[in-house]
């Protein structure tokens, strides 16, 4: 049994920080499979607008080369606020929701028998949209994720 958590960023023309508690299971050492909780504050930069966008994401991690390499599979529900612009003025807002799968990799540390921190990069590779009517992404540029796990 694992848990923990994640801090992560998203820079670029949005900004984000992202808290992300997690909890899991390790069935061999080598494996971790959980469910995190997503909450991401952003800011968009040249509307000086902030936002909240909440997630819940089942996760595959898989730890290689003494444990320090990790590879991450993750499936994003993601709820957010969306702004439609005419000539810089918002014409609409509504919150919307998407399914993304994110895939990345990182580097893993152990700070004693039980506890470890981690840096991961992730990518959004597919997403979904249920609206179907525009393509609106949650994640606009790699999500760095700084995480520190405790191992029961």
């Amino acid at each position: 049994f694992q848990t923990g958590g994640n801090v992560g960023i998203q820079i670029g023309a949005l900004m984000g920080l992202e808290i992300q508690p997690k909890i899991a299971i390790v069935p061999i050492e080598q494996l971790s499979i959980g469910l995190t909780a997503t909450y991401i504050f952003r800011w968009n930069v040249p509307m000086k607008e902030v936002s909240n966008t909440f997630g819940l994401s089942p996760y595959v991690e898989g730890y290689f080369f003494k444990r320090q390499l990790v590879l991450h599979l993750e499936y994003e529900f993601v709820n957010f606020p969306v702004r439609e612009y005419y000539n810089n003025i918002v014409v609409r807002k509504f919150r919307t929701s998407s399914h993304v799968l994110l895939v990345g990799g990182g580097y893993r540390r152990d700070l004693s028998d039980h506890s470890s921190i981690s840096v991961i990069v992730l990518l959004p590779v597919y997403q979904f949209n249920p609206d179907g009517v525009r393509y609106y992404s949650a994640w606009y540029t790699p999500i760095v994720r700084v995480g520190y796990n405790y191992l029961f």
